[in-house]
Parts: structure tokens; sequence; C-alpha cells
């Protein structure tokens, strides 16, 4: 064999080798992590207490349900009717279950200072004036830049009566097609979700005020 032809056998083997190798070298996870965020500090000055009304009572929020296409780690979006799409590189930090009903509790309990506000479940014998169970139908962006927020929920007195069901779809624009903005405008809808059980809540409490 030629020495020529051994050099570039050796060249080849050094090449495959450096591949072998790489092939195993760690790679930086290219995933980026959201959070839903709360209402700003601007907004619950603006909306705090509309009616003008003491919350001097108690909520209890919860049960909270998300439909099951949304318990993944990987963020939707909804390219049709009946077809959705799941992000292999944006992902939710935390499960989408609970940091919606965190985020919700957070945006109430600002806005209805100095209320108390349990999350269920609570203890039987902490049983709040009001309760609010909530179930999500919709809660992803579309192809369209637009965020959409739909489900259904109720407020229970103290007897278990029903006094209200209600059903809401909320909708806010994306600012852009970035990942970052469609979280953004998803948090803006659950932050309008919290405005109308909260004056709902205001509307009962003035109606039950001697």
């Amino acid at each position: 064999m030629s020495g020529r032809v051994t050099q570039v056998l050796a060249i080849v083997a050094v090449w495959v080798w450096f591949g072998g190798c790489a092939a195993f070298t760690p790679r930086a996870d290219p995933s980026s992590f959201y959070i839903l965020g709360s209402l700003p500090e601007a907004d619950f000055a603006a909306d705090k207490n509309i009616a003008g009304i003491k919350a001097n009572f108690s909520v209890g929020l919860g049960p909270i349900e998300l439909p099951g296409y949304l318990d993944r780690q990987q963020i939707a979006t909804r390219t049709s009717t009946n077809r959705l799409s799941y992000s292999e590189t944006d992902r939710w930090a935390a499960p989408l279950s609970e940091s919606f009903s965190r985020v919700l509790a957070q945006n109430i309990a600002q806005l209805l200072t100095p209320a108390q506000l349990s999350q269920f479940p609570w203890q039987s014998n902490d049983t709040p004036d009001y309760q609010v169970k909530i179930e999500v139908l919709q809660f992803e962006a579309d192809s369209n830049q637009q965020a959409w927020l739909r489900a259904r929920w109720s407020v229970t007195g103290r007897n278990k009566k029903i006094l209200i069901s209600q059903r809401s779809q909320l909708s806010r624009r994306a600012g852009s097609p970035a990942t970052e903005d469609f979280v953004k405008a998803l948090s803006e809808t659950l932050g309008d979700l919290s405005r109308e059980i909260v004056k709902t809540l205001l509307t009962f409490a003035k109606q039950e005020k001697p």
C-alpha cells in the first residue's frame, strides 16, 4: 500500500473518530420555558372594588378543570378548528393547571382586598361565603395571533345553592407571532376572567348588604 493511500485512510479514520465523539457530546437544550403572569399593579389600582363595596367576605376558588389536551408541557397552538400543534421547544415552566389556578387566585385576591381567598380543597369547617367553580374549555392561541379563553363557571353560596352559572369567551390579540407574546395575551385573557368573576362577587355582596 502506497504512502499516499495510507495517509488518506488515516485522515478518514480521524474524521470518523471525531464524528463518533461528536455524537456523544452533550448538546444544549434548545427549549424555552414560559409562565403565565398576573395583572400588573396599575390594573389592580384601576379595577379594585369597582362597585365601591368593601369585600368583607370569603371566597373559595375551585375546583378548576382544564381539558386533557392541555395537560402536557409543550405549548399548544390551534392551527384549525380541529387541529392542534404542539411545540417541541416552547414549553410551560410549570404544569398549566397549577399556573392557571395560581395566577387566577392572585388576581382575584388583589382585586378583592381585603376578602379572604382559599384554594380548593379547604377544610370542611372553613366553608367560604362564595365558591367559584371553573371548567376551562379552551386556553390557547391560534395561528392568527389570537389568544382564547373559553370557560364555564359558577358561584355557589354557603348553602351550596348555585347563585349564578356563566359562560365566558375571552380573547386578546398577541403583539407578534412570538411565543412570549402569545403567553402574554393568554395571561391577559386570564385577567379578564378574573375581572368578570370579581364583578359578579361584588354584585352578590351588594345585594346581601343590609
